[in-house]
């Protein structure tokens, strides 16, 4: 599992989620997270970011597209993983499709569910052969 990991479905028309929404849902992340709009570089799909920077832990973001189908995130696994319950409990379905925690190397995923835990986002996680 590589760091760099992603919240998508396979179908994009199974995960969406707004700017709006990704704003609402951010107060989750305070008093040690920080929303932000706009890209992160000019040339940048994101259209904002969460920087979560709590006390004696790496800071890490949370970074949504502008095509509202995928959120990545730059921090450890275990960071990963929370967000990843994050967004399946603030963020439902919206079709009838998987929703993965996905390596960017597409070595390896977790079947997300609503209600499951980030030690069970962890647990699960299926390489790819």
């Amino acid at each position: 599992m590589s760091n760099n990991l992603m919240v998508v479905a396979a179908e994009p028309k199974d995960f969406t989620v707004t700017l709006e929404q990704f704003k609402e849902a951010s107060s989750y992340w305070q008093p040690h997270g920080h929303f932000s709009e706009g890209p992160i570089t000019e040339d940048s799909k994101s259209d904002a970011t969460i920087e979560v920077n709590r006390p004696g832990e790496p800071s890490f973001l949370i970074i949504h597209f502008r095509d509202q189908v995928a959120l990545s995130i730059d921090g450890t696994e275990e960071q990963a993983a929370e967000v990843a319950v994050w967004a399946m409990n603030s963020f439902p379905r919206t079709g009838p499709g998987e929703v993965w925690l996905l390596d960017q190397a597409y070595s390896g995923h977790t079947v997300l569910r609503p209600g499951m835990s980030a030690a069970e986002a962890l647990a699960e996680w299926q390489e790819h052969s």
